[in-house]
């Protein structure tokens, strides 16, 4: 009797067990059951079969026929690509793409007819973190009919279905946009050739003894092969990569250039890999909380120090310029629009080529679970195909920047914007520098006060982390044209170097050399004001300091002034060959090639940093190491690649902008010579006359 008593028990406490058990099942959360083994891509596609849902009759057919074919391995390769929750998710990973390239190679003998496309389910959870799925799609199913599979077998979610298109047919403006980049290749090739033949020819007569140098350079200025050679690649490349500098060049600019690039491509790595493919959000927030990492966070730094470099570089050549031709105001005013198309002719080619190439062919560079497609052209190029012109006119910073065309070109705007007011100030500098100084210094001011005005209307943070806190509604993104591109707030660097480079011209002219008291107290001063603008507001940053109106004015309208100030001092002593051994590692010669390429690297680095990022194929979960690679490759392929752009779309065009400026001196120096030769003719005319007369009065 206590022995059946017993069993009895052990019956009833053995089904409470397990009925709580599915008691537990039952209520757990959608999340702890995509876990278990039955609710798996063959389960998803069977529970929207059994005719819960509404699929279309086409995408209901090709699922019934996977669904009755799973167990053939080609057909199970399908179910095994999508993206299921994995490890990590209590941390913060909300990424499992699947496999991308497992699903679109998918091929069965018992569905020949089978076509895979790669889609994105987004989960949107009550009360937790989106969740991101890949999904591996029959050509005919739908976004709509995908978002009714999980409907189906998750609840209490929102899902939204993205595919990308595998429409890889270029359509016109791409095959247009080749047929233009190989006839550049075409005729840079044909340049090379004609330029090895010369070389060649040249060479053997110089082994034969017979020295027709004059003549092979005089077939080489013959029209049009002068000015198909400005394409040739040997020659171009000998430019290119040569280390040596043409007289009084400032040596340190050039590595400074480098780093200066070298930092943008650190940001924006930065920027895009956490946006895109990070899967470890922790590490971002232990990122931020470093000091050292505050140099990374300084967004506007590096664009503000070519802001400097621009303007000084400007001032410093034209007050050389200036001082050579002696212009009155007349032939100043004359000499614009030639210095105005000049720089508009120096620029434009390369820019245009890469704003053809990232509309036309971009998105055709490669492909993945994160490359940014619903169609390939007409996404992120959209603005460009509408609006290409603002950005040849140099005004599209003017014009909603957030979504113009080739997003990081708003420097280019305001840089050509800054160049059209700077002859001015310089020639107001070579007057008289009184002048000059105090006309710089107003259009500083005016900038100093435009800064605080936009900042306080706008409401713009000058720090960007979530942890920062305001006593006030920050706004970073919602105006029309924004306190981060307008090209009034921006100006402050470029006219500090305007300054700095009428002070580097003037002290190198006079080869002044500073007193070691000074000089120190140059790098003082650069350090405290450079650190301070980086470090000051760390508390602000990690939140530890509530962040009033009143200094966040301040600090939008006076860290850029302070930054640029500190670079001129570093700058004024590295240029005075006073920069110790900073200024003798700035002045490396092998720097000099790659500040040559720094204008192309600004342009091509997004792209190569978009194919590196969004190329992924699956999430990465960050670590400080695995950035640090990231980042190197970004910048090693961003100057590998800005090598041949540059030898195809900058320096030919440099090329020729130099030979059609030389043609008019070319001429007016042939009828000199002409004259010249002619006198030459008469003196030795006269010459021979002489000799003539004395031997006739000997033989007399």
């Amino acid at each position: 009797m206590d022995h059946t008593r017993c069993t009895i028990k052990a019956v009833i406490i053995l089904a409470a067990v397990l009925l709580a058990r599915n008691n537990v099942f039952a209520n757990n959360t959608w999340e702890s059951s995509l876990y278990q083994p039955g609710v798996d891509s063959i389960e998803i596609v069977r529970s929207a079969l059994d005719g819960r849902s509404q699929l279309s009759y086409d995408c209901h057919k090709v699922l019934s026929q996977l669904l009755a074919n799973h167990t053939d391995p080609d057909v199970l390769q399908y179910f095994d690509s999508w993206g299921r929750v994995g490890s990590g998710r209590i941390v913060g990973h909300s990424r499992y793409p699947g496999n991308y390239d497992e699903c679109m190679h998918v091929k069965s003998s018992l569905l020949p007819q089978l076509k895979t496309k790669y889609c994105t389910a987004s989960l949107t959870i009550p009360g937790s973190t989106p969740l991101q799925l890949g999904v591996c799609s029959p050509q005919q199913c739908t976004p709509e009919d995908l978002s009714q599979l999980y409907n189906i077998s998750v609840q209490d979610t929102t899902v939204s279905v993205t595919c990308q298109s595998q429409d890889y047919k270029l359509p016109p403006g791409s095959i247009v946009t080749l047929t233009v980049v190989g006839l550049v290749i075409l005729i840079a090739v044909a340049a090379t050739v004609c330029e090895g033949i010369f070389q060649i020819l040249k060479s053997r007569s110089e082994s034969s003894g017979n020295d027709d140098s004059s003549s092979f350079s005089s077939m080489k200025n013959e029209f049009p092969l002068k000015y198909i050679l400005c394409f040739s690649l040997y020659t171009n490349t000998l430019k290119t990569l040569s280390t040596s500098q043409p007289p009084g060049a400032i040596g340190c600019l050039n590595g400074i250039r480098v780093f200066l690039m070298t930092w943008v491509i650190l940001i924006h790595s930065f920027i895009f890999n956490f946006m895109f493919i990070s899967d470890y959000p922790q590490l971002q927030t232990d990122l931020m909380s470093q000091p050292a990492t505050r140099v990374l966070l300084s967004l506007f730094l590096p664009i503000d120090s070519f802001f400097h470099l621009g303007g000084l570089l400007v001032t410093y050549h034209q007050l050389k310029s200036l001082a050579k031709t002696k212009p009155k105001v007349s032939s100043f005013f004359k000499s614009l629009p030639t210095l105005y198309l000049q720089r508009y002719i120096r620029l434009t080619p390369a820019y245009a080529f890469m704003i053809l190439i990232w509309t036309s062919l971009m998105w055709y560079a490669w492909d993945g679970p994160y490359w940014i497609i619903p169609n390939p052209v007409r996404t992120m190029a959209d603005t460009c195909v509408d609006k290409w012109y603002l950005n040849l006119l140099y005004v599209n910073n003017l014009f909603n920047p957030w979504f113009s065309c080739v997003g990081w070109s708003w420097y280019l705007a305001n840089d050509m914007q800054y160049f059209l007011i700077a002859p001015f100030i310089v020639y107001a500098f070579y007057k008289s520098p009184k002048i000059g100084t105090a006309v710089c210094s107003g259009t500083i001011l005016i900038s100093t006060m435009a800064s605080i005005g936009v900042s306080h209307q706008q409401g713009y943070p000058f720090v960007g982390e979530i942890s920062a806190i305001y006593t006030f509604k920050a706004n970073p993104y919602g105006e029309v044209l924004p306190f981060y591109f307008a090209p009034w707030v921006r100006y402050q660097p470029y006219g500090v170097g305007i300054l700095s480079g009428f002070a580097v011209w003037k002290l190198k002219d006079m080869k002044y050399k500073l007193p070691q008291k000074y000089n120190i107290l140059l790098w003082c001063a650069a350090t405290c004001l450079c650190v301070s603008v980086v470090y000051a507001p760390h508390a602000a940053f990690m939140g530890r300091h509530v962040i009033s109106m009143a200094e966040n004015d301040i600090y939008n309208g006076f860290a850029r002034l302070a930054w640029t100030v500190g670079a001129s001092c570093v700058v004024i002593s590295c240029s005075l060959g006073q920069g110790g051994w900073i200024n003798e590692f700035l002045s490396w010669r092998i720097f000099v090639p790659l500040g040559k390429l720094s204008y192309c690297v600004y342009l091509i680095h997004l792209p190569v940093i978009y194919i590196l990022a969004l190329g992924a194929r699956t999430g990465t979960y960050y670590s400080t190491l695995m950035f640090t690679k990231d980042v190197i490759a970004a910048i090693a392929f961003s100057y590998l690649m800005a090598i041949p752009f540059s030898l195809l779309f900058e320096v030919p065009f440099t090329n020729l902008n130099k030979l059609l400026n030389s043609t008019k001196p070319a001429a007016n120096k042939q009828v000199k010579d002409e004259h010249n030769n002619g006198e030459n003719c008469n003196a030795n005319q006269n010459h021979s006359e002489k000799e003539r007369l004395l031997t006739k009065k000997n033989l007399k």
